[in-house]
């Protein structure tokens, strides 16, 4: 069974998002551009954790490059659990989100995220998406 925890643009969790895509001038003059996107499920009464020690290891986000060293870098991309924590964040580390997640509109959790391109190449980039570790899904 696949595992119903995934990214969305959105609050409302109605907009699943597979990519990670900002607009940026080619000349590089936009600088980092700051977006927040949610991660939750829809599923009522869900709960998710790691796969390996549950309730006790985290659940980790990370940006997954599907062409590394072509396009954009995942070093390129900052995650963090509020807009201040960007400024301190490391590009291209993973976030910790917790040791569990709750199903439902209500509980989804806001993460934000900052894009510095560093490739001036205009057009769409779709390499780099959003992953997390191993998990589990329980019904609760």
């Amino acid at each position: 069974m696949a595992i119903t925890l995934k990214a969305y643009a959105d609050s409302g969790l109605t907009t699943e998002l597979l990519k990670l895509s900002v607009n940026q001038k080619v000349d590089g003059s936009t600088g980092p551009v700051d977006t927040v996107i949610y991660i939750g499920s829809v599923e009522a009464s869900k709960k998710f954790e790691a796969a390996t020690s549950p309730g006790v290891d985290q659940i980790v986000l990370s940006i997954a490059d599907a062409n590394p060293g072509d396009g954009h870098e995942a070093t390129e991309v900052k995650l963090a659990l509020s807009s201040g924590g960007l400024d301190s964040a490391t590009a291209g580390s993973s976030l910790n989100l917790g040791t569990q997640l709750l199903s439902g509109v209500a509980n989804a959790l806001p993460v934000h995220v900052r894009v510095q391109d560093a490739t001036a190449t205009l057009g769409v980039s779709t390499e780099l998406s959003l992953a997390t570790n191993n998990l589990q899904e329980l019904s609760v």
